[in-house]
């Protein structure tokens, strides 16, 4: 009760502040939105009217007093622009109108956010501050799931505290990806308290996701080591890191979660859960056969399942599968493009930022944002997080991150040519006698 009341107050002083100060606003929604600390509340606390209430006061504000200082930013996001428009047709030819629009009506909620990330995030400070409320809301989320894992002996199965990352797979899949996005900031901080505070909640992170038992998360956590490994200054120092982690896994894993990632080879022939998986990815090619350009229609998968196929009915358990079925293979084409075209743009930018020393907080946000969202592909072969909201807000911050980053090369160019031309001027001038 004494939470719930607490939560209403924030929320309610966040209202004015996020009208008058969007900046504030939007980290408020966003430490809401990732943290989910409605969750955490009883009495049924409804999580979309405080996201509403605080992403309009946000919206609102923006356009009134921060659109001249922060103008809205559309490169580096027309791909969205053209997946939400393709969603929207595929909408109007769903087998059930009701809940395709709900569908859209989400992913709206998630873009209009992740075009406010690419307009706000107009400065080097307000990008740290950005990823530091996202990082750390999440990062908060993998230590109490720790210490409850670790409370528990080792014995509870743990799930997310709700919304997108509810369920265990879900769960695993953003504690996954808030790994690498506290890693990174870690290696920025000159703090010690707060660099071992950030590394304290990755490792939680990790430890949660074997809590979760999902096959999918431990891939993804795999996928996380090799990737910090990889793009460790001190790899060898990683390979060790990762050798240890092993044999602590081996040692200290509870036994239900290493007889399901044990299964992983076979489970396809022998484990239920991954039969109706390929039984659904099926029926999703039966789908997307039938409806190649606006599929079935979003959120409209299990609801059609049975036109499709005699299998039970189930999710389609894998994000390409699902969007090609449910909005058409174009749907699924931008996704994708989406996704490879922020990774690219990433790793660019960060090549060029490394030419200089002064660039180094610039190169690891591209960092941090490349690794993070690789991370994110590869657990969606297996679950179906093509919506998660975290992953367009990074999209969103690489826009951003994306003009910061060209603003300041074009500054550091002109000011080598000034020097270089001040530097020539001095040498031809006359010397007198």
């Amino acid at each position: 009760m004494l939470r719930g009341l607490l939560l209403w107050f924030i929320l309610i002083a966040g209202l004015p502040i996020a009208f008058l100060r969007p900046f504030a606003g939007l980290l408020l929604y966003l430490w809401y939105s990732h943290a989910r600390p409605n969750d955490f509340v009883c009495c049924g606390y409804s999580s979309a009217m405080g996201a509403t209430l605080l992403s309009g006061a946000t919206l609102l504000g923006y356009v009134l007093f921060e659109i001249h200082r922060s103008p809205p930013v559309i490169k580096g996001l027309r791909l969205i622009s053209l997946f939400w428009l393709w969603i929207a047709l595929a909408t109007m030819s769903a087998a059930v109108p009701s809940l395709a629009q709900w569908k859209l009506s989400q992913y709206t909620h998630i873009f209009v956010i992740t075009f406010l990330v690419a307009a706000m995030a107009n400065s080097q400070e307000r990008l740290r501050t950005l990823f530091y409320v996202m990082g750390g809301s999440l990062g908060l989320l993998g230590a109490k799931g720790a210490i409850d894992f670790i409370t528990s002996g080792g014995h509870s199965r743990m799930r997310g505290p709700g919304g997108l990352a509810g369920e265990e797979n879900e769960y695993a899949l953003v504690l996954n990806m808030a790994i690498p996005i506290l890693f990174g900031l870690s290696q920025l901080e000159d703090r010690r308290w707060l660099r071992l505070a950030m590394r304290g909640m990755a490792v939680g992170c990790a430890v949660t996701v074997i809590g979760t038992r999902s096959r999918s998360g431990f891939l993804g956590l795999i996928a996380v080591g090799l990737l910090l490994t990889f793009y460790s200054k001190r790899r060898l120092l990683g390979i060790a890191g990762l050798v240890l982690a092993s044999v602590l896994l081996l040692k200290f894993a509870p036994p239900e979660a290493m007889r399901r990632y044990e299964s992983i080879s076979t489970a396809a022939e022998t484990d239920n859960s991954a039969i109706g998986r390929l039984q659904a990815w099926e029926t999703g090619l039966a789908m997307i056969k039938a409806h190649p350009f606006f599929g079935v229609g979003p959120f409209n998968f299990f609801d059609t399942f049975s036109q499709y196929s005699n299998y039970e009915p189930r999710a389609p358990h894998n994000a390409f599968v699902a969007l090609a079925a449910e909005s058409g293979i174009p749907s699924c084409v931008l996704f994708v493009a989406i996704l490879l075209s922020t990774i690219g743009r990433m790793w660019l930018l960060r090549r060029r930022l490394k030419k200089s020393p002064a660039n180094e907080a610039l190169a690891a946000y591209c960092l941090i944002i490349q690794t993070t969202l690789s991370v994110y592909i590869v657990p969606n072969f297996f679950i179906n997080r093509q919506n998660l909201d975290l992953m367009y807000h990074l999209v969103g911050l690489s826009a951003g991150l994306a003009l910061v980053a060209h603003r300041r090369l074009v500054e550091q160019r002109l000011d080598t040519n000034e020097r270089l031309q001040e530097e020539a001027g001095l040498a031809f001038q006359p010397v007198g006698i």
